[in-house]
């Protein structure tokens, strides 16, 4: 255990020692209810020892009570695992009693009352406290409070938006079929910029499945079809293998008679068209998705939408293998030559200042589990600009000058190889060595030479201590410098940008071979539509087993929502292994999934 830990544990204590004990109890009470998600517990113990007996109650108390409150029904509130006190450890445990209902109404009434308590002590609220009371007024049906607390939220200073706190009430609009409510809510989010700590603007707030799903069946219940066709070229964009469920909305979107509009009913206003500050959509539309008929028909019977599902792959060539689409192919979706030009320009913006400008301090943390981030002085920022201008005269001198701008293929570079990640892999085994495994890396290196390729790995500088390299990988290093292969990344800096911008750098046909998800950087770009597309066509991934190689390069076409033409969606199923599964109620699809990739394939077929 380290030693700051120490300190903290210790000064703590302090802290506690000289508490009054009841407040303590009050305390832990509060929060065992909270795991147990007993709000009758937690209003006893609040009633009986702050009401009757007047001890105080800390403010996260008041927290947690609020959370309570509202249920604890889609989260849980992280709040610890206090000690038992001796004199209850004997207790039963109340875990499996029967807890005391209360309706909807009655935990409005008392979360109202603890924020009067608080607004007369000028307790702010923070932003888990304004979300339990939004939702609970959602529940109960009050969405014009609900609305109005949303907006005195965006104005606390304390309360820092997040998307949760959006979501509840966009969902109650869903659920109510008030689809301008909802949309409503999605222009506020739009609206909200924070300013980070340099004074600069941050981006606002973005969907993400789940709110796009709950657009997507409201706009099917009321059959509203420009605001279906945006979503869903949203959720294209930025959602490569949708959940079980959202395929399904789209399925009911297909199935319902909105998909076979008349003029009349396509040219009627749209939601979208009502709602002001809905910003423009910068993706493509997937349209279209209805069969327009002629006014005077209520029903066309010679156009519908022909539905195959579980629909299997030629995943060698992309070819759908039954269905209504069967023998059409899949395509590979590509970055626009705009896109990936702004993709290289963000990523020399993270090296040259540490972040994007817009980044700001949306999170104090640098994603893909690399902790805090650590603000650089001017004299670091200068040497990382010094180093840089090396790097891209190296990159123009053996390479030739971008052709990003001109969209021509750069066939000087085809594959660049993160060393590290290579040189780590299968290595966290007991007594495994401090570097990285040099022969590893070189057996790649040589496996995609003799394939023709030209390469160029990228290790930094700390690899190539004397401290740290062993005497028999100097000769592969020096075998590596004199074939020029070798890129050192300089100190200081993160030899992850380095390799991703020379990936850009050298265009489309330039891969790189990781098996690095590469969620860091992911998380710093915000770009993430860019983003996964790149990562998707132009990402190399490997596996090593004895002296054997093996690489997967990405597929001919793209494994995401795609039009094959004016009059056909292919939409992708889950397989086994996918990660991100959380609408399908797991981290990763587990064997109730195809191991193949599987689609649903939706078009127009006229009888």
């Amino acid at each position: 255990e380290s030693t700051d830990n120490q300190k903290n544990k210790k000064r703590n204590k302090i802290k506690t020692k000289h508490m009054d004990p009841k407040i303590l109890e009050l305390r832990r009470i509060i929060q065992v209810s909270c795991g147990t998600n007993d709000l009758h517990k937690a209003m006893e113990a609040y009633e009986k020892l702050h009401i009757q007996e007047g001890v105080k109650m800390e403010a996260q108390s008041y927290y947690n009570l609020l959370n309570l409150c509202e249920g604890l029904t889609e989260r849980s509130v992280h709040v610890g695992t206090p000690k038992q006190p001796k004199s209850l450890a004997d207790e039963p445990s109340n875990q499996c009693s029967v807890q005391k209902y209360y309706s909807d109404e009655e935990r409005k009434k008392f979360a109202f009352d603890l924020k009067a308590e608080m607004d007369s002590l000028n307790l702010p609220l923070n932003e888990t406290a304004y979300t339990a009371l939004i939702r609970i007024l959602c529940k109960t049906g009050d969405m014009k409070e609900a609305e109005t607390l949303l907006y005195q939220a965006d104005g606390c200073a304390q309360c820092k938006p997040k998307l949760r706190m959006y979501s509840c009430i966009i969902s109650a609009f869903c659920k109510r079929a008030d689809l301008d409510g909802a949309l409503r809510i999605w222009a506020r989010m739009s609206s909200i910029k924070k300013i980070n700590k340099t004074g600069t603007q941050e981006i606002s707030i973005e969907l993400s499945e789940k709110e796009y799903l709950m657009l997507m069946k409201c706009a099917t219940i009321v059959g509203d079809t420009k605001v279906m066709d945006r979503v869903l070229s949203e959720l294209a964009e930025d959602i490569l293998v949708p959940s079980l469920d959202t395929t399904n909305a789209i399925i009911d979107w297909f199935q319902s008679k909105h998909s076979n509009s008349s003029t009349d009913d396509c040219n009627s206003v749209s939601a979208l068209d009502r709602i002001q500050g809905i910003p423009p959509s910068e993706a493509p539309s997937i349209g279209p998705i209805y069969v327009e008929i002629s006014s005077h028909d209520s029903y066309d019977p010679l156009t519908f939408w022909e539905i195959s599902e579980s629909i299997s792959i030629d995943s060698s060539t992309g070819v759908l293998k039954s269905g209504g689409l069967s023998g059409k192919k899949l395509q590979p979706v590509a970055l626009s030559q705009d896109a990936w030009y702004a993709m290289l320009q963000m990523n020399e913006n993270i090296v040259l200042k540490g972040e994007l400008e817009e980044h700001g301090k949306i999170s104090e943390f640098a994603g893909g589990g690399k902790g805090k981030k650590r603000i650089l002085s001017q004299n670091e920022l200068d040497r990382r600009a010094l180093h840089w201008g090396a790097f891209i005269r190296f990159l123009t001198t053996e390479y030739g000058s971008s052709t990003v701008l001109s969209g021509q293929l750069n066939n000087s570079l085809d594959i660049v190889i993160d060393g590290a990640n290579i040189g780590y892999y299968k290595q966290n085994f007991g007594g495994a060595p401090k570097h990285v495994d040099y022969s590893q890396i070189d057996r790649v290196v040589e496996y995609v030479r003799q394939q023709g390729k030209r390469i160029l790995l990228f290790l930094h500088e700390r690899h190539f201590s004397k401290k740290l390299i062993p005497n028999w990988a100097e000769n592969i290093v020096k075998k590596w410098e004199k074939d020029r292969i070798l890129y050192r990344t300089p100190y200081g800096s993160n030899d992850d940008w380095f390799w991703m911008h020379a990936a850009l750098f050298c265009g489309r046909g330039t891969m790189v071979l990781s098996n690095d998800e590469m969620r860091d950087h992911h998380f710093q770009m915000l770009a993430h539509r860019s983003f996964l597309r790149w990562k998707e066509r132009h990402q190399v991934h490997f596996d090593i087993e004895g002296k054997r190689v093996i690489l997967k390069y990405p597929d001919v076409y793209s494994r995401r929502i795609q039009r094959l033409d004016s009059e056909s969606l292919i939409i992708p199923l889950p397989k086994q292994g996918d990660e991100n599964r959380f609408l399908d109620g797991a981290h990763e699809a587990d064997d109730s999934s195809p191991k193949e990739e599987t689609y649903v394939c939706i078009t127009a077929k006229r009888r």
